[in-house]
């Protein structure tokens, strides 16, 4: 049989010293991985919404200048549309 060698006291610091060095390392590489997902996820939340915004606004303008009525009084994010000579021209004809 083999001899079990006990682990004497600095054999114990050494260890202790390794594993917390460790854990260090370990949670300051998941700290970066965790931030740039982080990271990601906000600026994905962020260009979702503003595209959405932008689709509805959109939408917001086409429905008013393809309506029976030709309403050419739409506005995109709060600012006035002037519609082209064109479209005001084509409505004309349209009513």
């Amino acid at each position: 049989m083999a001899a079990v060698e006990a682990l004497s006291s600095s054999d114990v610091t050494k260890v202790g010293i390794i594993v917390i060095v460790a854990l260090v390392l370990i949670g300051a590489l998941l700290s970066i991985v965790i931030t740039a997902i982080v990271g990601r996820i906000i600026v994905l939340v962020v260009v979702v919404a503003l595209g959405i915004l932008v689709w509805q606004q959109r939408g917001h303008v086409q429905d008013k200048i393809n309506s029976h009525k030709c309403d050419l009084n739409a506005t995109f994010f709060g600012i006035h549309l002037d519609a082209p000579d064109s479209v005001k021209a084509a409505c004309r004809n349209h009513t």
